[in-house]
């Protein structure tokens, strides 16, 4: 009966088994779908870099959408200018050839050619731009006719018809001025042609500001017609997911690719006339409102991130600025309607405080989370209904839960607080960091609340001047965000080092209980110690005796490792004829070295541990600089165990540095300071002996009539030609690319990487378009001839120079002023 039972078992397990074994090899895992994505090069849209990196608002979405559907891309670029590779990939489209495609507007006729997506992934508007700088102010006023001449795209007639439709509707006249492209309407507002341009808000031009922006329109992917459902299918999923996770990533892109990042300020003419005439305006700062504005008794001056805001307005605008300590807000008003001020640091930025006192807000420079800031034994449970400390102007309209006990300054606050005067108070984050830091308000903390952020801002007395309010939120909108943040950091981050006072005042108990501790451990330490010392001070004596004279001989310095105890000894030169030398005892387990001291002294012992004999090595010093140091070292041993290990250190920094003159001076060609002909063979064998799969690029550059220049102008001229052409090459190439003078006229690059042969020729046409710009003394015009190779596996450098040359050989056939690219093909990329 078992046995029929076992029998049975193994069937059923046999016949899973067989079930089973074709769905564990359906369920393999399908091959990611590639689809083929028409990428014609347009300037923030769909980029490409002269190294293959592909970039842009529509390539960073895709790659998005590649995370929902686990899509891989082959981007399919076509020749021809901007115009001709649409017209090119569109058709791709349609034929089939191409998956996708985007930047597209939608339009009823191209419905008919293509799939459009059910969503759109970002929006352009068409928009009127005017200069920066050097213009009347522009200012479209709908109940007033205004005439403007505009500069538009002759080609653009749907933009100009966008245009009409919205000038009918503000009272405008327009005058077309008509230009071929971006850069001649651009060239037409410099030169006072035309007042405005017409542009489209994904069209990022420098120096340009819109001042109207209308007709927005959705721009789409769209697929092959009637062939790409499922794609379509998993597309609109993917836009839809984005859109719902993170409904901000279109405008993060936008914010990206389109919008000017050049922190550039821009003034009109009316603000840089009201810089000429403010004089100096008077700001006040409230004296105890740290970080923001504070008196600094160290320094003895009014300090806080207001305060060094104002200064870096001042240094980029030219307004002058004087400050007026004030110790409370009710002064500051007081002075206000004296009009003694025109200005107010620091102020919460509230509509209601700001209408109350007769002030215009700037835009916020500060945002910072508010925080409870409590004792540390307290919890946000154990202070509702109890007292809250806030100050007498405080704009803090959170959920109050406790009573409130009024302060002056916010200093007074915390300070009731610490000293249990109140229980709890609001602060911002950046103003609890500022108090946190200080050694005697250690026992507070603080806790997060989810409240609106305070905002801190400037506040211009009114009637102000419209000029001064613009001209602050300028600065505070261009200001780098790396200063920004380094003004907040330096006034609310500075820690303050903790004394021992400090220590004992926060742990009075701990401190007492220490410190006799340490008293009573101390003597018997000192005791066991002494007794040890009298046994061993008279052999210890005679040691350093020893030690003494045999270092006294030598002007080195010398040093000792005692490998079983790991103690090491330094002796420093002897100062005097009839002085001992100084021996420094180094503990290389003191606990108070810092890492990188730590990590010094290791390296020192693993030196003298690892070699014998003369050793040179470039260490860092007890000066805090590195030094070249030659080791004489020998080793001394029981046996086979090591005991010691002795020698002696020079100083050979100045011959290390004469050493690598002389090298540099062996390498270079004395004219342009290029590596010499020897020195680029051997660089270029060792680059490509190492290429692991990398393609580099031999470049052999002459330049065109050069005797011609000579016989003309002199070798005088003839060599600052070539040092023109030296210092061209040398900024045109990355800093590891090689690039010499084998001699006479021509030159040698090789580049280390290059990614296909059209990068090759695109930099071969650089170069050459450079070398045709060249200002010469004397106004020499010169060309140069490039002949240039891919190198390929297998190549040796003689090879590949022999058909560089005849590339150059075959340049100048074609008749000079320009380059020969060799058509090679390496059988392992197929390039």
């Amino acid at each position: 009966m078992k046995k029929m039972l076992r029998g049975l078992c193994f069937i059923l397990t046999a016949l899973i088994g067989l079930i089973l074994w074709p769905v564990s090899a359906d369920a393999a895992p399908e091959k990611e779908k590639t689809v083929r994505v028409a990428f014609p090069i347009q300037k923030g849209l769909t980029d490409l870099d002269e190294y293959g990196n592909y970039s842009g608002y529509t390539y960073e979405y895709l790659e998005e959408i590649a995370q929902y559907t686990g899509w891989d891309y082959e981007f399919v670029q076509v020749p021809g200018d901007e115009n001709e590779s649409l017209i090119t990939l569109m058709q791709m489209i349609q034929d089939g050839e191409v998956d996708l495609m985007g930047g597209m507007l939608y339009d009823p006729a191209l419905r008919e050619q293509f799939d459009y997506a059910s969503h759109d992934y970002g929006t352009v508007d068409t928009v009127l731009q005017v200069l920066y700088e050097n213009i009347p102010d522009f200012t479209i006023n709908s109940q007033v006719q205004q005439n403007f001449r505009i500069a538009v795209l002759s080609q653009s007639s749907r933009s100009v018809k966008e245009l009409e439709e919205y000038c009918a509707m503000n009272l405008l006249t327009p005058e077309y001025v008509n230009c071929t492209s971006v850069e001649e309407q651009k060239e037409a507002l410099l030169s006072g042609r035309a007042d405005m341009m017409l542009n489209n808000s994904i069209n990022n031009v420098e120096g340009v500001r819109t001042i109207a922006r209308f007709a927005s329109k959705p721009f789409f992917f769209v697929t092959t017609k009637d062939k790409n459902t499922g794609l379509l299918e998993d597309l609109n999923k993917a836009i839809v997911s984005i859109e719902q996770s993170n409904p901000y990533f279109t405008t993060s892109l936008y914010e990206k690719y389109f919008m000017s990042t050049d922190n550039k300020l821009y003034l009109t003419k009316a603000e840089r006339e009201y810089i000429k005439e403010a004089g100096i305006m008077k700001v006040a700062v409230l004296k105890e409102q740290p970080p923001y504005q504070y008196w600094n008794e160290e320094e003895g001056k009014l300090s806080g991130i207001s305060v060094d805001l104002l200064d870096y307005v001042s240094k980029t605008t030219g307004l002058q600025f004087e400050l007026v300590s004030v110790d409370t807000p009710d002064l500051i008003y007081q002075q206000m309607n004296q009009d003694e001020i025109k200005m107010v640091g620091g102020m919460p930025y509230n509509y209601d405080l700001a209408r109350e006192r007769r002030l215009s807000m700037s835009r916020p420079y500060v945002s910072a989370q508010y925080l409870i800031l409590m004792k540390e034994d307290s919890t946000e449970a154990s202070i509702q209904g109890k007292n809250l400390a806030l100050t007498n102007a405080g704009s803090y309209k959170g959920e109050y839960l406790g009573n409130i006990c009024r302060y002056d300054t916010i200093s007074e606050c915390i300070r009731a607080v610490e000293k249990g005067e109140a229980d709890y108070t609001y602060v911002d984050a950046y103003t609890a960091q500022f108090f946190i830091n200080k050694p005697e308000f250690h026992d507070l903390k603080m806790v997060p609340q989810t409240y609106e952020a305070r905002k801190i801002c400037f506040g211009v007395v009114k009637p102000g001047s419209m000029e001064l309010l613009s001209i602050l939120n300028k600065v505070i909108a261009t200001i780098p965000d790396v200063d920004m943040q380094g003004i907040i950091n330096q006034n609310s981050m500075n820690k303050q080092t903790y004394t021992i006072g400090d220590m004992i005042r926060m742990n009075p108990v701990e401190a007492i209980i220490i410190l006799v501790a340490g008293f009573l451990t101390v003597i018997a330490v000192l005791s066991y110690f002494l007794r040890q010392r009298a046994r061993m001070s008279k052999k210890t004596a005679l040691e350093l005796k020893k030690h003494f004279r045999l270092y006294a001989l030598v002007n080195d310095y010398i040093f000792e490792y005692n490998h079983q105890t790991g103690k090491l000894l330094v002796s420093r030169p002897r100062p005097g004829k009839n002085t001992e030398p100084e021996m420094l005892d180094f503990n290389l387990k003191k606990e108070s070295d810092t890492d990188e001291i730590r990590e010094q002294k290791q390296v020192f012992v693993d030196l003298i541990m690892h070699n014998d004999g003369i050793v040179e090595a470039n260490l860092a010093c007890n000066d805090g600089l590195r030094h070249w140091l030659r080791f004489a070292i020998e080793k001394v041993y029981d046996g086979d165990a090591l005991i010691y290990v002795l020698g002696k250190i020079n100083l050979i920094d100045e011959e290390m540095q004469e050493r690598d003159e002389l090298l540099t001076k062996a390498q270079m060609d004395s004219l342009t300071h290029l590596y010499n002909a020897e020195t680029i063979r051997n660089l270029i064998i060792e680059d490509i002996h190492n290429r692991n799969g990398d393609h580099g690029a031999l470049l052999i550059i002459d330049v065109d009539h050069f005797k011609t220049v000579n016989d003309s102008y002199g070798h005088m001229s003839g060599d600052e030609v070539l040092r023109c052409v030296a210092q061209l090459l040398r900024s045109s190439f990355r800093a590891d690319d090689i690039v010499g003078r084998p001699g006479g006229d021509e030159f040698v690059v090789y580049m280390k990487k290059v990614k296909d042969i059209k990068g090759l020729q695109d930099k071969c046409s650089e170069i050459c378009s450079k070398a045709r710009e060249l200002l010469v003394e004397n106004a020499i015009k010169i060309t140069i001839s490039v002949g240039a190779a891919m190198s390929c596996d297998g190549d040796q450098y003689e090879d590949l120079y022999q058909i560089t040359d005849k590339e150059l050989y075959e340049a100048k056939k074609n008749g000079r002023n320009g380059f020969k690219v060799a058509d090679r093909i390496d059988p392992q990329s197929g390039l």
